[in-house]
């Protein structure tokens, strides 16, 4: 199975698919709750709805992470904030300016043996990865991402739903289109034994 840089090396720099996300711990699909600690990217176990990500190539092993849909008009980034003990964010701390372009902070290297199976790291070349704490602020609850590095394998490892393929040169299947047997060789290309309850669980999220 080729790895993420091969496939990356396939197409051009941009946007080149669409997906949801879904970090291995079983904790909820991944999301932005606008307006909620600086909009912060978390993981809301009780909220099964589907959240669309897009992944732009910046290089053979870099990569930006947007929320498909814009908010008020505008094309958001995924942003590792060092201003902000290093959780991942669309705004940044403290101003609550949109972040609406890529530079340093929203630059993601992208490892894994395919796009199925994916892990992040922000530029402080830590695993961005989803905390084992519940956030509990305002109207919100939700387990949110940091870049700080992990010994937990799940919390740093997503699962890749492709709902779309825009760059289709990409041979990377779409999320309908995945059976038992291709999750969990997708897991299994990850290091991951792949339990039936485990494989199960990803294809009910899947569809």
């Amino acid at each position: 199975m080729a790895s993420t840089t091969e496939l990356l090396a396939t197409v051009t720099t941009g946007p080149i698919l669409e997906a949801v996300l879904i970090p291995l711990t079983k904790q909820g699909k991944l999301r932005v709750t606008y307006n909620w600690l600086y909009s912060a990217l978390n993981c809301d176990p009780n909220d099964d709805s589907d959240f669309v990500w897009v992944l732009d190539k910046l290089d053979d092993t870099h990569v930006s992470l947007s929320p498909r849909d814009p908010y008020a008009g505008r094309k958001l980034y995924t942003s590792i904030r060092d201003d902000w003990d290093w959780y991942a964010e669309v705004q940044a701390a403290h101003s609550g300016d949109w972040i609406t372009a890529v530079g340093r902070d929203e630059i993601l290297a992208i490892t894994g043996a395919d796009l199925l199976t994916i892990s992040l790291q922000g530029f402080n070349g830590q695993y961005v990865a989803v905390d084992s704490q519940l956030s509990v602020h305002d109207w919100h609850s939700g387990f949110r991402l940091r870049s700080v590095g992990t010994n937990d394998y799940n919390a740093r490892t997503f699962f890749m739903g492709v709902t779309r393929l825009i760059q289709p040169a990409l041979h990377v299947p779409l999320r309908h289109e995945l059976t038992d047997a291709d999750i969990g060789t997708a897991l299994a290309s990850a290091g991951i034994m792949p339990a039936t309850d485990t494989v199960s669980w990803l294809q009910s999220a899947l569809t």
